[in-house]
């Protein structure tokens, strides 16, 4: 019996392995072009590697993939010059506001569609209220609505008396500051689930080091 116990867990440890293989290879091949496409956008190559390690850091112990992220920043770069910052607010945004992993996937979606236009619509401005409520209340009175009114906060954006300049720094100073949306993803996201998707996360990266680290042998080594 206790052999059969043993196997099991072998088994099911070799199996979380397996399944977890593309999610590396997914992880090795972001990360790898990441730094290409911030140099081949003006970037320095320090620059590009000081991004990827801040985003690396500002995701610990939360449920969101690096891979993740990096996509995120990577689509960013040409709308904001402050792409690294904006990417965590926005992430830490909406896992404060208790959004799932879908729902911050698809509230980033919509956010990042009106960056690029430049404007706001009422139909992307729902999704973002319902998957950070919370945050756009916070944002709105950093940006001087004293009622915290999301659609306060529309009206100002649609009229242009508030930019989406204006409205990235006040997400970056509500993540960063004492008790906000960065210290709340943290809290909110203290549960069992997250705590698997923190594994999974961890065996993903760990296998993309290693990925990692014989592509570099091989190379050192002459070969392709």
């Amino acid at each position: 019996a206790s052999g059969i116990g043993v196997f099991k867990a072998l088994s099911a440890g070799a199996n979380m392995l397996t399944s977890s293989v593309s999610g590396a290879v997914d992880r090795y091949d972001t990360l790898t072009k990441y730094p290409k496409v911030l140099t081949n956008l003006g970037y320095s190559t320090q620059q590009a590697n000081k991004s990827t390690v801040k985003l690396k850091e500002g995701i610990q112990g939360l449920p969101t993939a690096l891979d993740d992220v990096v996509k995120t920043s990577q689509r960013l770069t040409v709308l904001t010059d402050k792409t690294t910052d904006t990417t965590l607010a926005l992430n830490n945004a909406f896992l404060a506001s208790s959004a799932s992993v879908s729902d911050t996937s698809r509230g980033m979606e919509q956010y990042i569609q009106m960056l690029s236009k430049g404007t706001v619509d009422m139909q992307s401005w729902r999704t973002l209220q319902e998957t950070m409520g919370y945050a756009l209340s916070e944002t709105a009175k950093q940006l001087g609505i004293a009622s915290g009114s999301s659609n306060e906060l529309y009206s100002s954006l649609q009229s242009g008396q508030i930019t989406f300049d204006q409205l990235n720094d006040a997400l970056i100073e509500c993540s960063t500051r004492t008790g906000g949306f960065a210290e709340m993803a943290l809290e909110a996201s203290g549960g069992i689930k997250t705590s698997f998707a923190n594994i999974q996360t961890a065996i993903k990266s760990g296998m993309e080091g290693t990925i990692s680290a014989i592509d570099t042998m091989l190379s050192n080594s002459g070969l392709p």
